[in-house]
């Protein structure tokens, strides 16, 4: 199955470790550019896991977790995810326009027919001229984020990027880890489709602890009421698996509950940094 499925997949992974390695040569703020790929990782992955498993577009087949067809599918997502986001970032790191996102739109275009060709990729209702489509947007948006972030952010801005590059390391390193290892795993039986299921509660499950999350890093309230809302955030995972909108592991609700209650606030303070302090607009 590796000379077959996952190969291709590797790299692809390599291709994107490649673009990193010449973007962060190019970069003249080396912290803020890699804030900037976290962001824009977290812009595809919304979009990509919205048409990928909520919308049944395609299916990938690495075969990296055979076993699991929606955990291969997520990780096909992820080689995917940061491949475009890189060649995103590189456009706009190195100012390229015009031919250039041509040339990257055609390489693309004939990566997913040759994915079809080789069978580790299969499309639905979605075609090949759509990621053309999506690809112009992605690239137009990566520009300007970056072209922000280098820049002041204005402060809901700022949150925003942050928001977005929280999604990437969260649901990535703790959200999908913790589901893999069996630790923690959301209800697939909250909406009649399971795949429609694990998408919504892992979205409003984002939405929320990110949003509590950073009130409590950015905010200036006083620690007691901090503590509460600290409180709160305990609460509410305990209330998800007494429903059972969470499944843990025997004995692991509190420890699994606080590895992804303090990680976000660890991610947070760590984009936080990585953007640094904006300056001043000019007058």
């Amino acid at each position: 199955m590796f000379w077959e499925n996952t190969i291709w997949f590797v790299l692809l992974g390599m291709t994107t470790i490649l673009e990193l390695v010449l973007i962060f040569r190019k970069a003249d703020d080396r912290k803020r550019t890699a804030a900037v790929y976290l962001t824009i990782s977290g812009m595809t992955f919304c979009f990509e896991m919205f048409v990928l498993s909520y919308l049944k577009a395609y299916d990938y087949y690495p075969k990296i977790f055979p076993d699991s067809p929606a955990d291969d599918n997520i990780a096909g997502n992820l080689f995917s995810q940061f491949s475009v986001s890189a060649t995103a970032l590189l456009l706009a790191v190195f100012d390229l326009n015009g031919v250039w996102k041509l040339i990257f739109i055609a390489a693309y275009s004939g990566i997913e027919e040759g994915f079809k060709a080789l069978g580790i990729y299969r499309q639905h209702w979605y075609r090949t001229w759509m990621t053309m489509v999506s690809l112009l947007l992605l690239f137009w948006l990566a520009k300007h984020t970056y072209a922000a972030g280098r820049n002041y952010l204005k402060r809901w801005v700022r949150y925003l990027f942050i928001f977005l590059g929280l999604i990437t390391l969260h649901e990535h390193l703790i959200v999908w880890v913790l589901r893999l290892t069996g630790i923690r795993l959301l209800s697939e039986h909250v909406l009649p489709d399971k795949e429609h299921s694990l998408v919504v509660l892992s979205a409003v499950y984002m939405l929320l602890l990110s949003v509590f999350v950073m009130f409590l890093y950015f905010s200036s309230i006083r620690w007691g009421w901090k503590l509460l809302l600290l409180a709160i955030l305990y609460f509410g995972h305990w209330l998800a698996a007494r429903y059972n909108l969470i499944l843990y592991k025997e004995s692991w609700m509190w420890i699994a509950s606080s590895i992804s209650i303090w990680s976000m606030y660890g991610f947070t303070f760590l984009l936080d940094k990585l953007y640094g302090s904006s300056p001043e607009p000019k007058p």
